[in-house]
């Protein structure tokens, strides 16, 4: 148990350092607003899409058992997502509260940080079959999260959600798990050139998001302003961040254990979804929020408060499930 209590926040603590990475550049000015958005932009159109195809296109198709127990995940993220809309509807969020809170409660760091805790933890076989809920989460909750931020932005529901499918990251994991479904794969080439873009993807996200959390407050370098420049976002309320960190750590595992369940999916399926869904909200979430432009400091406050409290509460989790299994 004592190596069980360690393993999580060593695995956390990288995260950590690239996002002190990036706060300190932004802290020394060696890097501005423009330059953390070229490293956004990266990540949007390059980092992240290589690194869904890469591996969702490894997971291969899943039998009925499994296909359930997908269903029941996803239906859970879905679930929270509305959930997270009827809360902000209830407390009088704004449009863009609600659909950055409904995004970071849903969607998780299931592929960089819930896979490889699953595989040390709970062992290779749960890691192997919860491996499908990465494409749940960036198919279907991603896809329904931007069409989201689309909505709060200004764009009609409908719209927003036919350009959700047209964004890169949700466009490369409907590629990535069309290509597993099909048993499809690149030629060696273009896979190790995706593979080497894939390993990227993560880290140029993390200092990303260090660097806009860095930037908070600082002046703007040079000149003032000119009147013709977008304001800079507003500083988000605590309250919807507060509520999505909840909604992430706390409700979806505990919705994705109970679902799960009733649907009678393989137990090491079942543990390793609930750990997956435990797992703090995915960077990729900065990512989008900065994109649309909409909720993106509220979203990397959300990242790094998640991830922050994610040293305890998934390692608890984790040690539960451990023991669970072991029962």
């Amino acid at each position: 148990m004592t190596d069980l209590l360690l393993d999580v926040p060593q695995r956390v603590l990288p995260f950590f350092l690239l996002v002190a990475a990036g706060v300190t550049l932004a802290r020394l000015r060696l890097f501005d607003a423009r330059m953390s958005a070229g490293l956004s932009t990266y990540v949007y159109w390059i980092g992240f899409p290589a690194l869904l195809l890469h591996s969702l296109s490894r997971v291969g198709a899943p039998d009925r058992a499994l296909a359930l127990g997908l269903a029941a995940y996803g239906a859970c993220a879905l679930l929270v997502v509305v959930l997270m809309a009827a809360i902000g509807g209830a407390l009088q969020w704004t449009r863009e509260e609600r659909a950055g809170g409904s995004l970071s409660a849903s969607l998780g760091n299931s592929a960089f940080l819930g896979l490889p805790i699953a595989a040390a933890v709970l062992g290779p076989e749960a890691a192997r079959l919860s491996a499908g809920a990465v494409a749940v989460d960036f198919v279907v909750v991603a896809a329904v999260g931007v069409g989201l931020l689309g909505w709060a932005g200004g764009r009609s529901t409908w719209r927003s959600l036919m350009q959700a499918l047209r964004n890169p990251i949700v466009l490369a994991a409907m590629t990535g798990s069309a290509m597993a479904l099909l048993g499809l794969s690149l030629p060696g080439v273009l896979d190790r050139a995706v593979g080497a873009a894939a390993a990227s993807g993560s880290p140029v996200a993390l200092v990303a998001l260090g660097v806009a959390l860095g930037l908070t407050g600082l002046p703007t370098a040079g000149v003032p302003c000119e009147p013709t420049e977008e304001p800079p976002p507003p500083i988000p309320r605590w309250t919807p961040i507060i509520v999505a960190a909840v909604g992430k750590l706390l409700v979806m595992p505990l919705l994705v254990w109970f679902a799960t369940g009733l649907v009678d999916a393989a137990l090491p399926f079942r543990l390793g979804a609930t750990l997956l869904a435990a797992t703090p909200t995915a960077v990729n979430v900065f990512i989008q929020t900065k994109a649309y432009s909409v909720f993106e400091r509220g979203g990397a406050r959300i990242v790094a408060l998640t991830t922050a409290v994610s040293c305890i509460s998934l390692s608890m989790i984790a040690i539960l499930l451990e023991q669970y299994a072991g029962a």
